[in-house]
């Protein structure tokens, strides 16, 4: 069943794994190392600071260092354990010169350590956040020692703890959640890659297999008796849901690969789509000994600005699914108009759903337990596939069912605005 035709699915790519807003961090950190560095140049100037020029040319060109090295570590992988180290030591080292030639040790500069250690460790982990803190504590110290700081001073420092552990700890399960989701996100990766390679390989065989089974019932190689006639239709049957299968797995990892799916829509009349699929469907269902009925409105609906074959490939699944799940009784299909939308319901007198199963119902692969004790197959990807395409075209899918009463499947589409035509 073709549910988006004219969609690029070529391309199934290895990329590496990041976690969402991972770049938006270190850009955000290098931004707010800048902006401290500019406010303390700002800072010693106003403040008439001694060694004004010196130091600033000097925080100028830590900044340069810090950049090159980030910018040599991304070509050069092997450098990036250095420039881990370099970028602690380095900082550490502008913060306890400027701290030191400008007087501010006592002037709560303390806090720029607590600033650096904090990216360090969102930019490299909790491990070069220990060694930043244990660094950065050893030279404040020192600073505090050289400057006869009172005792009181000195309590900043279980602060300056209280507050690094807090992140450390923060940081730790961070790297911990990134590590599992990196991990969970490749298995995903992995089982997407599977079903777009095999679903996409398997229509070539599908496709031979249909042209063999033609050519021996159009009797192309020989007469065939009505026993072996007989089965030859049950492989074409068994064939086609193998098609059905294959072409909803690979509709799948399109829409979960990423790409765009095209949607070839226009301002459509809902009633003749529904009745094109019905007329399809009404064979299957005298078969069986099933009325299949289209409760149409007196007057024409509105339009809908629908893709006709996606919307066709909707209905048709929820018909096959009424009639397979129906023993006696009728399969109702219904259109209606309820404010801006068109409501499109589906209701059989089927076997009905578990209550426990409907809340998973639109989950792809799941089949209710029903399903499998009437024994019919299927893959469980149709009422997921479609209630994707009905949202693409900016409408709902709902489900109501009641066990040996039957099932209810309702979508709807908003109406066709006048830019539509």
């Amino acid at each position: 069943m073709e549910y988006m035709q004219g969609t690029n699915n070529q391309t199934f790519n290895q990329e590496k794994l990041k976690l969402p807003g991972e770049v938006n961090i270190e850009i955000l950190v290098h931004v707010i190392r800048i902006l401290l560095k500019t406010a303390v140049v700002a800072f010693l100037y106003y403040s008439g600071a001694r060694y004004f020029l010196p130091l600033s040319v000097y925080i100028i060109i830590s900044e340069v260092l810090d950049q090159f090295s980030v910018y040599i570590s991304k070509g050069k992988p092997r450098y990036q354990a250095f420039v881990k180290v370099f970028y602690v030591i380095n900082s550490v080292a502008v913060i306890t010169t400027v701290a030191f030639f400008a007087n501010w040790v006592t002037d709560d500069f303390y806090l720029f350590y607590l600033i650096h250690i904090s990216s360090a460790m969102l930019m490299y982990g909790y491990k070069i956040g220990l060694f930043s803190f244990v660094l950065s504590v050893s030279l404040y110290s020192g600073l505090l020692f050289m400057n006869n700081a009172p005792p009181a001073i000195y309590l900043r420092l279980p602060l300056l703890s209280l507050l690094f552990f807090r992140l450390f700890i923060n940081q730790y399960r961070f790297g911990k959640t990134e590590k599992f989701l990196n991990n969970v996100l490749g298995i995903e990766k992995a089982k997407q890659d599977f079903i777009a390679l095999a679903s996409h390989n398997l229509r070539t065989p599908v496709s031979a297999v249909y042209g063999y089974i033609d050519l021996l019932l159009r009797g192309d190689p020989g007469p065939l008796n009505e026993l072996q006639t007989g089965y030859i239709k049950k492989i074409k049957m068994n064939n086609q849901e193998l098609e059905r299968t294959t072409e909803s797995l690979l509709q799948i990892s399109i829409f979960e690969i990423g790409k765009g799916v095209n949607l070839f829509k226009q301002p459509s009349q809902i009633e003749l789509v529904i009745e094109d699929t019905v007329e399809k469907f009404t064979q299957a269902a005298k078969i069986k000994g099933l009325e299949l009925i289209f409760e149409k409105e007196t007057g024409f609906l509105p339009l809908v600005d629908i893709d006709v074959q996606k919307i066709t490939a909707v209905l048709s699944n929820l018909m096959d699914n009424a009639i397979k799940y129906t023993k006696k009784g009728v399969i109702v299909v219904n259109a209606t108009k309820q404010e801006d939308f068109i409501k499109v319901s589906v209701k059989d007198t089927g076997v009905g759903i578990p209550p426990e199963d409907l809340p998973k119902i639109f989950n792809k692969f799941f089949r209710s337990g029903n399903v499998l004790v009437y024994n019919q197959t299927g893959a469980g990807l149709g009422l997921y596939l479609g209630k994707q395409i009905i949202e693409l075209h900016g409408g709902r899918m709902s489900i109501d069912s009641i066990i040996e009463r039957g099932t209810t499947v309702t979508f709807s589409l908003p109406v066709a605005k006048k830019e539509d035509f």
